[in-house]
């Protein structure tokens, strides 16, 4: 028996968050314009799923395909004009390992 080893399918993403924010959907908006000012329309299409937002608002845990987390990480972190600033805090394929 051969054990092969398969790439991950999600990348996990926990990201702080200034202003404070608990809605999801304002936090998709200001993802989705982040990605689209840095990228252009093509990639501001990127699948995209806010996994959690803690109760404060001031952090929250988003997957996305592995092969896209590095222009993510780009866009969120580098746009200077968005309603929400963006810090990642940790990145894994494993989302346990983002609990803090």
């Amino acid at each position: 028996m051969t054990l092969s080893h398969t790439s991950p399918t999600h990348h996990y993403i926990r990201l702080a968050m200034e202003p404070r924010c608990t809605d999801v959907l304002r936090i998709r908006k200001s993802i989705q314009d982040a990605l689209t000012e840095m990228f252009g329309l093509t990639f501001a299409s990127t699948y995209i799923d806010v996994l959690s937002v803690d109760e404060l608002g001031s952090e929250t845990v988003i997957r996305i395909s592995p092969d896209d987390a590095p222009k993510f990480l780009a866009a969120i972190v580098g746009v200077s004009r968005a309603s929400i600033k963006y810090s990642a805090v940790k990145e894994s394929s494993f989302l346990p390992s983002l609990i803090p």
